[in-house]
């Protein structure tokens, strides 16, 4: 498809707000699958394959959905070639820094920050969805798995949140 150069300057003004909208959201997927030295990396890998496949979003959800799938994605493959290089040391240095934090929640960003911590990485892509008010149909399409399986994710993650920070 050819696009005029009008077309081609609308579709990067939207490309534009979408990421600038939703530059929190992209900003954790990358802080949950990479370490700090791979983050940019990471986050511009992201973007590439955003602006890759954003001519081609057919709206069939919604674009935070689709901005969710895309990320993921492009986060595990990331991830996947990258394995090699991590270090089982940055995995204990990380452990060490979350419990040093754990005793300086002061507000609850950070208790929330602290609690995704202890979640797995689909848990917390669930949660962090959850909170944004997408669907769980949606998550269900971003995951791969079914609605209900995504209910009782939450279901579970609800209850572990409430006996670590509310003691019920």
């Amino acid at each position: 498809m050819h696009l005029t150069k009008c077309e081609k300057s609308q579709l990067h003004k939207e490309f534009d707000s979408v990421i600038e909208n939703n530059q929190g959201r992209i900003r954790h997927i990358v802080s949950r699958y990479c370490t700090p030295e791979e983050f940019e990396d990471m986050y511009q890998e992201i973007l590439l394959q955003l602006w890759r496949s954003f001519d081609s979003f057919k709206n069939h959800s919604s674009r935070e959905t689709w901005l969710y799938k895309v990320a993921l994605n492009t986060a595990c493959t990331f991830v996947s070639k990258n394995i090699k290089n991590r270090a089982l040391d940055d995995t204990l240095s990380n452990l060490n820094i979350q419990d040093e934090q754990q005793g300086q929640e002061s507000c609850q960003a950070d208790i929330l920050t602290n609690f995704m911590k202890t979640l797995g990485d689909i848990d917390a892509n669930v949660l962090m969805m959850y909170l944004d008010g997408i669907t769980s149909e949606g998550m269900a399409e971003v995951i791969g798995i079914k609605a209900s399986a995504v209910r009782a994710r939450l279901k579970r993650i609800k209850q572990s949140y409430q006996q670590q920070y509310i003691g019920e």
